[in-house]
C-alpha cells in the first residue's frame, strides 16, 4: 500500500517507464515481504513472553532468565554476524520484557507505590534505551527502541494504577496517550503512535468489552468525545501541513485514527443521544444506593438521582447526532476526495454506509418511500461534488 499507483496501466499509457515500473513494483513486494517478517517475529516474540512466564511463574527466575537473554542477544549483536541479527534482536527483546516484567513486579510486591515504581524503574529503562538508540551502534538500534518502549509503559502502568483522589484518571489517560505519541516519534514508528488513541479515547469514557461471540464498543460520553478527537484531528491536520514529512507521517495516522473515533462517538449518539456529562460527573450508583438494602429501593433512587442530573443537564437528542452526522460525513468526505486523501475518503464510504445502514432501520422502518429520498439525496449530493470537482479543475 506504500506505493499505492496502478503501474501497470501507468507503464502502458507512458506514464511511465518500463524500468520505472520495475523497480516500483521491486520495491512494494520488499515492503510487503518486511511486513511479513516482522509481523511473524512480533507474534513470536509475544508468545515467547506470555508463555515463559506462565510457564516458571517465578519472577526471581524469571528475571535472571531475562537478564541473561538480554546479555546474549547483545553480546550477538555485537560481533556483528548480520545472519543472525534478526533471532538476537528477538533474543534480547525476549530477555529485556522478562526482566523488566518480573522487576516491576517485585517492585510492586514490596510495598513501594505504584507510583514510585514507575519512577524508579520506568525512567531509567527508558533513559538507557534512548541512551542506546542514540550513541550506540545502529545495529543495537531496535532494542534501544524496544528499552524505550518497555520504561515509559512502565512508567504509564505505576501512574494509571496509582489510586488518585482527586479522581484525576482522565488527565492521567491523557498523559499516556501524549507518551505514546512521543515514543512513536522518537522511534518513527507510526504502530506506536497510532497506540495512543487508545488512552485518549479512554480518557473521556470509552470502552471496549467482547463477550461470547460478540464485540462491543461503549462511548458513554459522545458530545465530549467528538470535541475532544475533532481537536485531536485539527492539529494533526495543522501539523501535516507545516512540519516535516516525519512528523506528518505520523499526523495524519494519528488524524485518521481520530476521524474513525469521531464517527464512532456520532453512530452512538445517533441512536442514544447524550447526556452531557453524565458518565464524568454524574451520580453513581454506589454513592446513590448507599445505606439502602431493598433493591426495589435503590432502582427508584438510583433513577431519581439520573433524572434530576439530566433535568440540569445539556441533552443532546439523537436526531441532532444523526443528521449533524450526515452533514459532516457529506462535507469531510468531499474535501477528501477533492484534495486526494484517500484514507480521509475510505473512513467517510466505510461510516456513510454503516450510518445509512443504521438510521434505515433504527428509523426509516425500510419503508420503499425512504429508499426513494435517500437515493435522491445520494444523485444530488454526487452531482454537487461533480460540478464543483469541474469548476475547480477549470481554475
Amino acid at each position: 500500500m506504500k506505493w499505492l499507483v496502478d503501474v501497470d496501466a501507468a507503464e502502458a499509457e507512458g506514464v511511465i517507464t518500463s524500468n520505472t515500473a520495475g523497480e516500483l513494483k521491486r520495491r512494494a513486494r520488499e515492503a510487503m515481504v518486511s511486513y511479513a517478517i516482522n509481523l511473524a517475529l512480533f507474534a513470536g516474540i509475544v508468545m515467547v513472553i506470555g508463555g515463559a512466564v506462565v510457564w516458571l511463574d517465578d519472577r526471581p527466575a524469571l528475571s535472571v532468565l531475562g537478564l541473561g537473554l538480554t546479555g546474549i542477544g547483545l553480546l550477538v549483536l555485537r560481533l556483528g554476524n548480520p545472519n543472525v541479527r534478526l533471532v538476537a534482536n528477538a533474543t534480547a527483546i525476549i530477555g529485556a520484557s522478562l526482566a523488566v516484567g518480573a522487576a516491576t513486579d517485585l517492585l510492586l510486591d514490596s510495598h513501594l507505590s505504584p507510583f514510585l515504581s514507575g519512577v524508579f524503574l520506568g525512567f531509567p529503562v527508558a533513559a538507557a534505551g534512548l541512551l542506546i538508540r542514540r550513541a550506540s551502534p545502529e545495529k543495537l538500534s531496535v532494542i534501544g527502541g524496544w528499552l524505550l518502549l518497555l520504561g515509559a509503559a512502565v512508567h504509564v502502568f505505576g501512574l494509571l494504577i496509582t489510586e488518585s483522589d482527586l479522581g484525576l484518571d482522565w488527565l492521567v489517560l491523557h498523559y499516556a496517550g501524549f507518551v505514546a505519541i512521543a515514543c512513536g516519534l522518537l522511534l518513527d514508528v507510526r504502530f506506536v503512535t497510532a497506540l495512543s488513541i487508545v488512552a485518549l479515547a479512554s480518557a473521556l469514557s470509552s470502552r471496549t468489552f467482547y463477550g461470547h461471540a460478540s464485540y462491543g464498543i461503549a462511548i458513554y460520553e459522545v458530545s465530549l468525545t467528538i470535541i475532544q478527537m475533532s481537536l485531536i484531528a485539527l492539529l494533526c491536520l495543522f501539523l501535516s501541513q507545516r512540519m516535516s514529512e516525519r512528523i506528518a507521517r505520523h499526523s495524519r495516522l494519528l488524524g485518521q485514527m481520530a476521524l474513525i473515533w469521531i464517527n464512532m462517538a456520532f453512530w452512538i449518539g445517533s441512536i442514544w443521544g447524550d447526556v452531557v456529562g453524565f458518565h464524568l460527573w454524574g451520580p453513581t450508583w454506589t454513592e446513590v444506593t448507599e445505606g439502602i438494602t431493598d433493591f426495589h429501593e435503590k432502582a427508584a433512587a438510583w433513577r431519581l438521582a439520573a433524572k434530576s442530573f439530566e433535568d440540569a443537564s445539556l441533552v443532546i437528542h439523537a436526531d441532532v447526532f444523526a443528521v449533524g452526522w450526515a452533514v459532516g460525513l457529506l462535507g469531510i468526505g468531499s474535501w477528501g476526495a477533492l484534495t486526494t486523501r484517500r484514507a480521509v475518503l475510505n473512513i467517510v464510504v466505510t461510516f456513510a454506509a454503516i450510518h445509512f445502514y443504521t438510521q434505515y432501520f433504527e428509523r426509516l422502518e425500510s419503508t420503499p418511500e425512504a429508499f426513494v429520498i435517500a437515493g435522491v439525496i445520494a444523485i444530488l449530493a454526487a452531482w454537487g461534488i461533480w460540478a464543483f470537482n469541474k469548476r475547480l479543475s477549470a481554475h
